[in-house]
């Protein structure tokens, strides 16, 4: 039989979850090879404002909190949950590091000033832990203005990750207590956004800050994800299966608040576009949950392709490679090629050394509409 549904207990488990973080992925692709290719015109403005109405960071973060919330619970250790998360990273942002290096050995001169072995190693030291923003003197502004400028998130999702128990630890989470605590946590980063991220709502902008390179403008957003999947039983009743209707109105609002001048943005977005936006992301998520298994057969290719079309993009500048839609698909084509490399060569292999992971590898066809708990398989982007 087609599997169109599970159980109302299990429904999180098979999900689509894959397919909507590659979407995200591909917006955010999508939006820097506009801009990069410089693509303007009737059709390139008309696809762009639908574009930007799903942003995907917003989604990215969301769905990082609803579901790294759920694998921290289920992890027997504190050592096995942050493992799980390293090995969900690291290794395929290592071997991104690696590409990058090529990169500017291929750019030459131009890219690269005079250098100190002092210098390099900082560098390199900060691209293989938690500060992938920095952008030494030496590594001169390239065809986008930096090397891999899309990096830039992947601090801030290890700052959450490793938030995340502290928070657990402190407010009693496990014990399902805590959520006011959780929520005024929430507030207090919901107002650290508003003060750097959206300055120009404020009478006196405050000056450009290191909070503005951390978790703490964009906290909310990932606790909007986790108290989601703490409340989901609750919740689900008003997601599952009525995806047409959170779209519709979705739009309706974008269309309205345009017409205000209010956009969507990007992580920028406020909590006006962010929490009907969630809870379209996670309705998509269980309404039809198979079909992301269907088209992408448990490979995420999502992750990859973020790190890489970056890169792919300041390559074809390097070259000389003018602007124009076919430009545009063969580097959004290059960027999903490279990051299905990555999920085959790299990211896949390391992910089966996860212990107790949501992502559990389905051995046979599920062929049963619900689904029994021996067999559901635990889709998870960590």
């Amino acid at each position: 039989m087609r599997i169109e549904s599970v159980s109302p207990a299990n429904d999180w488990r098979i999900n689509n979850f894959d397919l909507i973080r590659l979407l995200a992925a591909l917006q955010v692709a999508i939006v820097h090879t506009m801009t990069a290719f410089k693509l303007y015109g009737v059709d390139a403005t008309f696809f762009n404002l639908g574009v930007r109405m799903f942003p995907g960071v917003p989604i990215f973060f969301v769905i990082s909190g609803f579901l790294i919330s759920k694998s921290y619970e289920r992890s027997n250790s504190l050592r096995d949950y942050y493992r799980n998360r390293c090995l969900r990273i690291f290794p395929a942002l290592w071997v991104c590091l690696a590409a990058s290096v090529g990169v500017i050995l291929i750019a030459g001169v131009g890219v690269l000033g005079p250098v100190s072995t002092h210098e390099w190693l900082a560098w390199w030291g900060a691209q293989m832990s938690l500060y992938q923003q920095f952008g030494p003197d030496f590594l001169q502004p390239v065809g986008m203005g930096s090397l891999n400028g899309s990096l830039w998130t992947i601090p801030i999702e290890l700052e959450f990750y490793l938030l995340l128990p502290l928070m657990y630890a402190a407010f009693r989470l496990r014990q399902r207590r805590g959520d006011l605590a959780l929520l005024g946590v929430l507030a207090g980063s919901l107002v650290l956004h508003f003060v750097y991220c959206r300055p120009s709502l404020l009478p006196a902008p405050p000056e450009h800050t290191f909070l503005v390179e951390t978790a703490a403008p964009y906290l909310w957003i990932f606790l909007v994800g986790v108290l989601m999947q703490r409340h989901w039983t609750s919740l689900r009743g008003w997601l599952a299966r009525r995806t047409h209707w959170w779209l519709l109105g979705y739009l309706l609002l974008c269309v309205v608040t345009k017409r205000l001048h209010i956009y969507v943005g990007s992580a920028d977005i406020s909590p006006l576009f962010l929490l009907p936006l969630a809870g379209l992301v996670l309705s998509c998520a269980i309404s039809l949950p198979a079909l992301s298994d269907r088209l992408l057969r448990h490979n995420d290719v999502s992750y990859g392709t973020y790190i890489y079309h970056a890169l792919v993009l300041n390559l074809m500048l390097l070259f000389g490679v003018h602007g124009g839609f076919l430009s545009a698909l063969a580097a959004l084509a290059i960027s999903l090629g490279l990051g299905t490399a990555s999920w085959w060569l790299v990211e896949r292999p390391f992910l089966k050394r996860k212990r107790k992971s949501l992502r559990a590898a389905v051995q046979a066809p599920l062929r049963s509409r619900v689904l029994p708990e021996p067999i559901a398989s635990l889709r998870s982007p960590g």
